[in-house]
């Protein structure tokens, strides 16, 4: 088994550019089942990562003291590129998903962008993927 064959392809992905506010990506989240959103440019060219983590860390300063139209101006003007994480640690296909598991232990992180070496979006894999392929793998062979 491999990374491509667990991993959520990238046409299967939600992804928001830089430049997209916070509100935008408050419906990217609404609507996935996700937890984080790749952030590309137009090349799709991965270029960060926004978990949910990152959007609420951004919001919780303002959630208990602020107007719900000031809460609502903040998200539109404030944009995915002050929350998003970059660089961003990601693994190619050819690498082996016990390397990917070592990628995010090492790293504490709780998923990983499956990209060419020109940073070319392919898909994700999260730490649930790899839970998910251990145990499909432990049950057939019982």
């Amino acid at each position: 088994m491999n990374i491509t064959q667990i991993m959520t392809p990238s046409n299967r992905l939600l992804t928001t550019t830089a430049d997209a506010s916070l509100a935008s990506l408050r419906e990217i989240f609404a609507k996935a089942n996700f937890q984080h959103v790749p952030v590309i440019d137009g090349t799709n060219r991965l270029v960060g990562i926004v978990s949910v983590k990152d959007y609420f860390r951004e919001l919780s300063p303002i959630m208990d003291s602020a107007t719900d139209p000031a809460i609502g101006l903040f998200m539109r003007s404030r944009k995915v590129h002050h929350v998003m994480v970059s660089p961003v640690i990601t693994i190619t296909p050819q690498h082996s998903i016990k390397q990917a598991a070592v990628l995010l232990l090492e790293h504490n992180i709780s998923c990983l962008p499956v990209s060419t070496d020109e940073k070319h979006l392919l898909g994700i894999i999260s730490w649930k993927d790899i839970m998910r392929a251990a145990l499909t793998k432990t049950a057939a062979t019982s």
